[in-house]
């Protein structure tokens, strides 16, 4: 298995002779927004940073794409617009998938918990909370966003089992996916980005130290770092923590063997 980490939550999965784009977001740097709901870095424009590679050269020789939800830092147009339209996508639910059809996409197919097979590998939906429900869906819902987001496991012959976790606090269903699935590797969305009033919406240094202490045999790696506005831990302050040596956070544009 190789990891492509590209920017923010947008990766490529090499998996059993298959190559998967994760979470595609092409904007150049400042084009999707305003950060100024951002804690410590308001009124700055994201994508804080350019792609590491060209839009173009990402999307070559790709099998399959997994977006995990909706949000604009997960999609957008510009990798709404580039990619094929008969290209396969896979989605947490009828709501993405009726949303992507509108886009004219023709190849969707909805990740089950239950298991997805394709071309040999096996993929499974997992939970995430995208923060505390009763807290921030009504943020998400007044800026036209939802507040529901998947994981996804990747289990294949000859392979280490991956668990992308998604955009998601730790809680029970990450501890569910832990226990059920036994994950070798578990990417991490850990920036631990905040709404305006301090709620947060994926993992920080508490989660991260919640999970190493439930689950201390998986090797973490840090994905959705030094990105968008919100953010309130970088790739920086996750080197200099008490977790650094317990979690691996790879550059932009830095390509991993995993085995």
């Amino acid at each position: 298995m190789r990891l492509h980490q590209l920017r923010n939550a947008t990766l490529i999965v090499e998996y059993s002779g298959k190559r998967f784009l994760i979470d595609p977001m092409f904007a150049g740097a400042g084009v999707n927004g305003i950060g100024a709901e951002s804690i410590q870095i308001p009124d700055v424009s994201w994508p804080l940073h350019d792609l590491p590679i060209s839009p173009k050269d990402i999307i070559k020789n790709i099998d399959a794409v997994i977006i995990t939800h909706l949000h604009n830092d997960h999609f957008d147009k510009f990798a709404q617009n580039i990619l094929a339209k008969d290209i396969k996508i896979f989605v947490q639910d009828i709501f993405d998938k009726n949303a992507l059809e509108k886009e004219h996409f023709t190849n969707i197919e909805i990740l089950s918990p239950e298991g997805t097979e394709f071309e040999g590998i096996n993929l499974f939906k997992t939970a995430c909370m995208h923060g505390i429900k009763t807290l921030v869906e009504h943020i998400f819902l007044a800026n036209g966003m939802r507040w529901e987001a998947m994981g996804v496991i990747f289990r294949g012959v000859n392979e280490p089992t991956l668990y992308l976790a998604g955009d998601t606090i730790w809680y029970e269903g990450v501890k569910e996916a832990l226990d059920k699935y036994k994950p070798d590797y578990i990417v991490l969305n850990a920036a631990c980005t905040q709404t305006p009033q301090g709620e947060e919406t994926n993992m920080g240094i508490s989660d991260i130290k919640e999970l190493l202490s439930y689950y201390p045999q998986g090797k973490l790696i840090a994905s959705h770092l030094d990105c968008v506005g919100n953010a309130t831990l970088s790739r920086a302050d996750l080197r200099a923590s008490e977790v650094k040596n317990y979690i691996y956070a790879p550059a932009d544009g830095e390509i991993m063997l995993l085995e």
